[in-house]
């Protein structure tokens, strides 16, 4: 059995008293339940921790590759650029998940 992890931004239309399943966040119920309230759109090239339901919440427990971060947009060679900071950004990622986990092992002992 293969297996995935999917990060998705959802995002929901709910409007006081319109949301059918009772919840004040939302999470995989929406998907469960085809909610008719939620979109979503990918996010990719993102660093991301969630919490126990899978769901992040605070804007300092991620970050996306993009804005500042990219290769200047005006530069003749963007394309080679842009795929050098990008695969910069996931070694980096890569690293920081790597020693998150050996910290973590450590800090256990």
């Amino acid at each position: 059995m293969k297996m995935a992890h999917l990060l998705l931004e959802i995002y929901c239309e709910y409007e006081e008293g319109r949301c059918i399943y009772g919840k004040d966040k939302m999470g995989v119920y929406c998907f469960e339940n085809k909610c008719n309230l939620l979109s979503y759109t990918y996010c990719p090239n993102e660093l991301a921790y969630s919490g126990n339901e899978g769901v992040v919440l605070e804007r300092d427990s991620f970050i996306g590759f993009g804005g500042e971060m990219d290769a200047d947009s005006n530069l003749d060679n963007y394309d080679k650029e842009h795929r050098k900071c990008l695969n910069e950004w996931e070694k980096v990622c890569k690293e920081k998940i790597s020693d998150a986990y050996e910290s973590y092992m450590n800090c256990k002992k």
